[in-house]
């Protein structure tokens, strides 16, 4: 069959739920928004699409990625994570550990198996958007059928906006160190917000400084990001390691003498364990959510293998960042009295001197961590909110719309900054979360790789009346959905402990539903993988079962070679060169 037969095959079969209803246009309302805003459309720019029947079921973004826009080789991905690694939470990631009665040494040992687990799972996932191209929630098709993928999809797209506030409120910190660092008197700017509200007056400033400075960054196109992430990952290990070095010196070249280091395992016995397992579960719930959407990144692949790179990066930079987080913490109970785990916290100590110099470097460690946020929110929040958001309505989201509305709802509906000051509770199920992520990944997987051996249909994840419908009424896999719950529900009464207990309260939650919850991302994979394989061996469903994959891969290439064209014919700015796609 020639590719433009199969193109004609494709278009017959029906689209999304409103392919047939085409609604007429307003023509005069539309001409008067027109003549108010001549460059301004509702609907997103569109290209030729390679399945959707309609412009309601697809756009130029969450189509399949052509091989024009494959453009993230191995080194792109290197500098992904190196972008991703550096960051607050990770060179925190061993407090918890050792607070919990871990030596030090057992805290990297759960970094180092945790983290090299996750680059596993995180590598074997990716390998399904590096060989289909196609973006997470249409993914999510393939085993959960269309309605019930949008319950996946939600899931993952509040946590990503939530995640990317918080970052933001993060971020809003580091540019009032900055605007202190350069002008002391902004630390006695006059506070008129009420102290429930969790923030000061100087803090909004930051706040809102750092919201208008991360819109640009968040319309830098998919294709040319990796070269941001690239220059972050330059940055950031200067800035990490000068407040080590600075630290480390101050306490006179030795860390010998802190408790972080010289403390022993305060636990011994089934403690020991369950302690050792719960905050393995941590490391592997740190990036979850990546482990589960890490095909919106590796859809840019220029080749398959180009994403394999992770498997070795992942484990070993996370490593590093969590052994210097530790290092820093030892060195600043003897030059400061006492342990610090934030970096953030020690550049705020250099400008207590009112020296000049320790200015200048709150101020440039300021700017470094300024670039480490804004990495991020770019890397880990907000171009996967994006591809969420727009699974619901790509005839007006593409991921430059979905990110800014991802920033806008993220820093200013969920007000992040009430979140970190006195939300407990809200940042314990953000915590705790993962017990639904995990089943969401491991079904995902075993479905491509055990249950279909690779054997997919690309089109027929955009056809909403195609094979991965499985019922005409609920259009969901049931196999996927109890599969799902058998993973999450046995650890929910302790989540809800987990809850409880963060607000100040008990619970009657019994020791053993506790430890459950402790290990809940690891029971909730593997018992999701475990029954999703088991239902499709003895309940198949042959409708969606292939001999071999079809990824459409020539309508693609054929449709990047007029889209190509075609763009190669209008004249662009140069600012249109650097925001385009």
């Amino acid at each position: 069959m020639s590719s433009e037969d199969k193109r004609l095959s494709f278009d017959e079969k029906n689209g999304s739920p409103a392919s047939s209803d085409i609604e007429p246009v307003e023509t005069g309302h539309v001409s008067k928004l027109k003549r108010r805003f001549p460059g301004f459309s509702l609907e997103v720019r569109q290209e030729e699409s390679s399945f959707a029947a309609t412009k309601s079921a697809s756009n130029a973004d969450f189509d399949p990625i052509p091989p024009s826009k494959r453009t993230w080789n191995w080194g792109a991905y290197v500098a992904y994570w190196m972008a991703d690694a550096w960051a607050v939470s990770n060179w925190e990631v061993a407090s918890s550990m050792i607070a919990v009665g871990l030596s030090w040494k057992l805290a990297i040992a759960a970094c180092v198996i945790g983290n090299t687990i996750m680059g596993i799972i995180i590598t074997t996932n990716g390998r399904l958007g590096a060989t289909l191209h196609t973006p997470f929630p249409v993914l999510a098709r393939m085993p959960f059928g269309y309605y019930f993928s949008y319950f996946v999809v939600v899931s993952r797209c509040v946590l990503a906006i939530v995640w990317l506030g918080v970052q933001t409120t993060t971020g809003g910190q580091c540019m009032t160190v900055l605007l202190t660092a350069i002008w002391p008197s902004f630390a006695n700017i006059p506070n008129h917000i009420p102290p429930s509200e969790g923030i000061t007056t100087g803090g909004m400033c930051g706040f809102v400084l750092y919201f208008l400075l991360q819109l640009p960054f968040l319309c830098i196109p998919y294709t040319k990001v990796q070269y941001f992430f690239a220059f972050k990952s330059f940055i950031a290990p200067i800035v990490f390691l000068a407040v080590f070095g600075s630290t480390l010196h101050k306490a006179g070249g030795t860390i010998s003498q802190s408790t972080v280091i010289s403390q022993p395992t305060l636990v011994s016995g089934s403690v020991l364990a369950w302690a050792f397992l719960g905050n393995l579960n941590g490391v592997l719930g740190n990036y979850a959510t990546l482990g589960l959407n890490i095909a919106d990144f590796s859809r840019y692949a220029n080749k398959p293998s180009a994403q394999n790179v992770q498997a070795l990066v992942i484990p070993v930079i996370f490593t590093i960042v969590g052994l210097l987080g530790i290092f820093t913490a030892a060195a600043a109970q003897t030059a400061y009295g006492q342990v610090l785990w934030n970096p953030i916290d020690i550049i705020m100590l250099w400008m207590k001197s009112g020296s000049h110099g320790g200015r200048a470097a709150a101020a440039f460690a300021a700017i470094g961590l300024i670039i480490v946020t804004l990495g991020i929110n770019i890397s880990a929040n907000s171009i996967s909110a994006a591809n969420d958001l727009m699974s619901f309505a790509p005839k007006y989201i593409n991921i430059r719309r979905g990110q800014l509305l991802a920033a806008v709802i993220g820093s200013w509906g969920f007000v992040p900054w009430k979140i970190l000051a006195s939300a407990a509770k809200f940042l314990a199920f953000l915590g705790g979360y993962t017990i639904f992520l995990g089943p969401m990944t491991s079904i995902l997987m075993t479905d491509y790789f055990i249950v279909r051996r690779g054997n997919v249909s690309v089109p027929d994840m955009y056809n909403f009346h195609g094979m991965y419908r499985y019922s005409p009424r609920y259009a969901s896999n049931w196999r996927a959905v109890v599969a799902f719950f058998i993973g999450c529900i046995p650890p929910l009464p302790g989540f809800v402990n987990n809850i409880v207990v963060a607000g100040g309260q008990k619970t009657s939650i019994s020791l053993g539903g506790q430890h459950l919850f402790g290990i809940g991302y690891i029971y909730s994979f593997v018992a999701a993988a475990v029954f999703y394989w088991g239902f499709n061996k003895f309940f198949p469903h042959t409708e969606s079962i292939m001999d071999h994959a079809e990824t459409g891969e020539d309508i693609i290439a054929a449709n990047d070679a007029k889209n190509v064209e075609r763009r190669a014919e209008r004249r662009k700015s140069f600012v249109a060169q650097v925001f385009e796609v």
